[in-house]
């Protein structure tokens, strides 16, 4: 607190008190007393006066300097009213008790809001599970009735599925650090579990697929890492044309291993390649193709960083995309 703002505060202590001072005296010049004595008095008068602006400065200024002090250190600022020491005056005092007043009620509404999010994100769960029941049933009709018809409906019921499976891990991707761990696995047996999941569409499309490298381990968790590079070899799917080809490939740099997913389809604008992480972001080619949600990388983005791992995007036109995501080689990984 500066001295200025703290006079400017008191501006009408002190113009009261010159106001009093001066009828001091006339009061006293009018009853004949000694001018020393007028003196005196008024000195001892602007001296009580000083002496309580500088008390009650040094007692402001220790207590909102400990504030900014520790509000700037605070990562949950609205924790403030529970940590900061109470005040010496009634000012101070009062604006705690208020501010303790208004934490209290703001954490009884989070706290609410946080248990219908739980409530909305169990449903969401609940539902993921109870849907699939029908989507396998849908399924194994369609392939114990071949026919072009039936392969056609089990190619749209399996993007169904993936879409609940987006459904899923979006709603399970705001507690995360409640459903994961962090430890060494091999990168091969996921990436071929993934390629699987699309076989069909490799087939049909006659896309060739080249691995390369991926006789490798990498710090992550399995379950997360296979829908983040589902995703992503989907949407290298989606945009790569009939008879192209996909490349799934591993490089090691001295502190990690990149994972890079390279397909020869339509690209992205240069003026979109910074959007493409964004949520809902679809871009010229999303919209175009009538495919796209604008939520896949947007996840793969959130998943990524909460699980210290690095996602990089190139891309060119009528050229390509290139997706990579870079592992951390440190052992100290395990004890994030």
């Amino acid at each position: 607190m500066k001295i200025s703002t703290f006079l400017r505060d008191k501006l009408y202590i002190l113009l009261a008190s010159v106001l009093t001072s001066l009828i001091m005296v006339l009061f006293l010049r009018a009853v004949r007393c000694n001018s020393y004595v007028v003196i005196v008095i008024i000195m001892l008068f602007w001296g009580v006066i000083a002496a309580i602006l500088i008390v009650e400065y040094l007692r402001r200024k220790v207590f909102y300097q400990k504030l900014e002090e520790v509000l700037n250190n605070l990562d949950q600022k609205y924790l403030i009213s529970e940590i900061i020491e109470a005040p010496q005056f009634i000012d101070g005092i009062l604006m705690s008790e208020y501010l303790q007043e208004i934490n209290k009620s703001m954490l009884e509404h989070v706290n609410e809001y946080r248990q219908r999010e739980e409530d909305y994100r169990s449903y969401v769960e609940m539902w993921v599970h109870e849907i699939k029941t029908p989507l396998a049933a849908a399924k194994l009709i369609s392939d114990n009735h071949d026919n072009d018809a039936t392969r056609s409906i089990a190619e749209e019921m399996e993007k169904v599925e993936s879409f609940v499976e987006q459904a899923l891990y979006y709603a399970r991707s705001t507690t995360l650090e409640k459903d994961y761990m962090i430890k060494e696995i091999p990168l091969q047996p996921i990436v071929n579990k993934v390629i699987r999941k699309h076989a069909k569409q490799f087939i049909y499309r006659r896309i060739k697929l080249e691995t390369e490298g991926l006789e490798t381990l990498v710090y992550c968790d399995g379950k997360w890492l296979e829908f983040i590079i589902n995703q992503i070899l989907s949407n290298a799917l989606k945009y790569s044309e009939d008879g192209s080809s996909i490349r799934i490939y591993t490089k090691k740099a001295q502190e990690n291993v990149i994972l890079t997913i390279e397909d020869h389809g339509i690209g992205i604008a240069l003026n979109e390649l910074q959007k493409v992480f964004e949520k809902g972001f679809t871009g010229t080619n999303g919209r175009n193709f009538e495919k796209a949600t604008g939520m896949g990388l947007y996840l793969c983005r959130q998943l990524c960083d909460k699980l210290y791992l690095d996602l990089k995007i190139s891309s060119q036109e009528e050229i390509g995309t290139s997706v990579s995501i870079i592992f951390p080689i440190n052992t100290m990984m395990l004890l994030k």
